[in-house]
């Protein structure tokens, strides 16, 4: 088997799917998996039907899937982490189910068969997909997040002109007063905006490419001395 690369399981199969797929791709028998893992064929066979409740326990499961899937060159870890998961659901399943047998002769086993265990997998995988694509659509539409470091709103200055500085994202389009302000790598800017006596109106608009327009008004007074 040192010959062999080890092969890439896809996330979308249930591990017994896995497991059965990639023996009859090899063309190896259960025999001969059960010959070169000393493992009974029975139990090979349970581990390719998914049905966990026949196996005697964790650590005989484990050990088993460490050597038949060294035996088939699949990845031992993500082998693991399948059993770990679909195991959990079957117990949880288990438990549910376990009330409500009746004497027809139904049994837990045909609520957690492979078919029913990959529904399960492909529902949350796509559960997840669709909750990270809303993610990604509110990220994007959302207006951009803009802090204002100085000045504050209604300050006050006797000076002719006052320096805005703040911090954004590097990819927003900032302006003030309709003036572009350029942003340095990581989103600071520092911008000088000269002042008219008495009361200014200051406006910053902050826009990422399709998100709405962050607006931040901010009044600066300007005292003549006298």
């Amino acid at each position: 088997m040192a010959n062999f690369r080890q092969k890439k399981i896809t996330r979308s199969k249930t591990l017994a799917d896995k497991l059965k797929q990639a023996r009859l791709e090899q063309a190896k028998t259960l025999e001969q998996a059960s010959l070169a893992t000393k493992i009974q064929v029975k139990y090979l066979e349970v581990l390719e039907e998914g049905d966990y409740q026949k196996l005697p326990g964790n650590i005989y499961s484990k050990a088993w899937l460490k050597l038949y899937g060294d035996f088939l060159n699949l990845p031992i870890d993500e082998l693991l982490l399948d059993y770990k998961i679909e195991k959990s659901i079957s117990d949880k399943l288990t438990k549910v189910s376990a009330p409500t047998v009746k004497t027809n002769n139904i049994s837990a086993y045909n609520i957690l068969k492979p078919k029913v265990l990959k529904f399960l997998w492909v529902a949350g995988l796509v559960l997840m997909l669709l909750t990270y694509l809303a993610w990604e659509i509110n990220n994007t539409i959302s207006p951009p997040e803009v802090t204002i470091f100085e000045p504050s709103n209604n300050f006050r200055t006797s000076e002719s002109s006052i320096t805005i500085k703040g911090q954004t994202k590097a990819e927003v389009q900032l302006t003030i007063n309709n003036e572009l302000v350029l942003l340095d790598e990581d989103g600071k800017f520092s911008q000088t905006i000269n002042l008219i006596n008495g009361l200014n109106n200051l406006e910053i608009s902050a826009k990422k490419k399709h998100s709405k327009t962050k607006i931040i008004a901010i009044a600066i007074l300007r005292e003549s001395l006298e």
